[in-house]
């Protein structure tokens, strides 16, 4: 059961990574495009900027799984860091449910969007219909609820530490990655 559930973490880590990649690539081939046709052609290609925002806006959402996982995220830590184990542990999930709550108040909160997106609204210049954008909001924080139940578990024995990767010696802020 453990490894079944692993192996769906992994795929999910993977789409999200993907999506992200994918997204800040479009984006900044996008923007790229519209400065040379403006400088280079003195001609403003509309259409980039609308994809590039749309594009921007899943890079950001879907990313901040990506950046709780790698333990990237602002943080104070220098307390929780000097607390024993068990108030730590106990703290540890205080933020989590606080964290996760907040995330599900964005999923619900993102439903009426999504609705108003599928049945009325549309982007201004290419007239994409604007679920596409908002739907990144339930999908992203769903994913970092995921990663922020992960988070507690994986780091139960030491939670405000140092976040180790196989790939990495540390994902400490300063060092790069």
């Amino acid at each position: 059961m453990a490894r079944l559930l692993m192996r769906i973490v992994a795929g999910i880590r993977l789409t999200a990574a993907t999506i992200v990649v994918i997204c800040f690539a479009y984006m900044t081939i996008a923007v790229l495009a519209q400065v040379f046709g403006r400088y280079v052609f003195n001609y403003s290609i509309s259409w980039t900027e609308e994809t590039a925002r749309l594009a921007q806006t899943w890079v950001i959402l879907i990313g901040a799984g990506i950046t709780m996982k790698r333990g990237w995220h602002v943080a104070v830590d220098s307390l929780p860091e000097k607390l024993p184990l068990r108030i730590a542990r106990v703290l540890k999930i205080i933020l989590a449910c606080g964290s996760i709550w907040f995330l599900c108040l964005i999923g619900y909160g993102s439903l009426a969007l999504i609705e108003l997106g599928w049945l009325f609204e549309v982007s201004p210049v290419l007239s994409i219909p604007m679920w596409t954008m908002y739907l990144a909001l339930p999908l992203g924080a769903g994913y970092f609820g995921v990663e922020i139940i992960l988070s507690v578990i994986e780091r139960w024995n030491q939670p405000f530490g140092v976040v180790r990767s196989p790939d990495r010696k540390s994902s400490e802020p300063g060092q790069s990655p």
